[in-house]
């Protein structure tokens, strides 16, 4: 049995559209069409920030008013393919599951819900600051009493894979989420999964 700790947008929830609708928005910007969008996809939401017209000192008051907005849509954010199903047979293999994400818990917990999949989580973590998931990371292992090579964090941006790698902490890098795969394997996380079926299989050996 492992501890698999999942961050949340773009790893479990399929949020991409959501949050380049949001940005654009606030950036006074008109709805971007799908060439535009899909030049958003490969970076890093602080990359895609940037590429917006904003500075890094936008990034606190970004996070906070996504968060607000999104709980209005959240139910019509839909989990990545295969994600659902995933979670669930690692559940039932008899894995320790965790959400860890800078998302607010209001929004993880009614994703959840909505997608019928709370009852598969022994814990979530939200509102981890957008600079501190190594920190989230050491709290989640200390409060649960594990040791690093008992779990695994799967995350789909570079800073998953920094914090993750800071702490001495396995990873597993998604490439369906916001950064470049390129991008993802400069940073040499443990395994990198291109589908649900390899992330899953990666996950049965480790």
């Amino acid at each position: 049995m492992a501890a698999i700790i999942f961050d949340f947008d773009g790893t479990i929830a399929d949020s991409f559209d959501y949050v380049v609708a949001f940005m654009a928005k606030q950036a006074g910007l008109s709805s971007l069409d799908d060439e535009q969008k899909q030049r958003l996809r490969g970076l890093s939401m602080g990359d895609m920030a940037r590429q917006l017209g904003y500075h890094s000192w936008d990034a606190p008051m970004l996070l906070f008013k996504g968060r607000r907005r999104m709980r209005h849509a959240i139910k019509h954010i839909a989990p990545h393919p295969g994600i659902p199903e995933i979670i669930q047979k690692l559940h039932t293999e008899g894995h320790q599951l965790f959400i860890l994400s800078t998302n607010s818990l209001q929004n993880l917990h009614r994703f959840l819900h909505e997608q019928n999949m709370h009852k598969y989580f022994l814990e979530i973590y939200g509102s981890v600051g957008i600079f501190g998931k190594a920190r989230g990371l050491k709290r989640l292992l200390k409060e649960h009493k594990l040791e690093l090579n008992q779990a695994v964090y799967v995350g789909d941006e570079l800073r998953d894979i920094e914090a993750a790698k800071l702490i001495g902490l396995r990873v597993i890098a998604v490439t369906w989420g916001f950064a470049h795969p390129s991008k993802l394997r400069a940073l040499h996380p443990t395994a990198i999964a291109d589908t649900s079926v390899q992330l899953m299989n990666i996950l049965e050996v480790l």
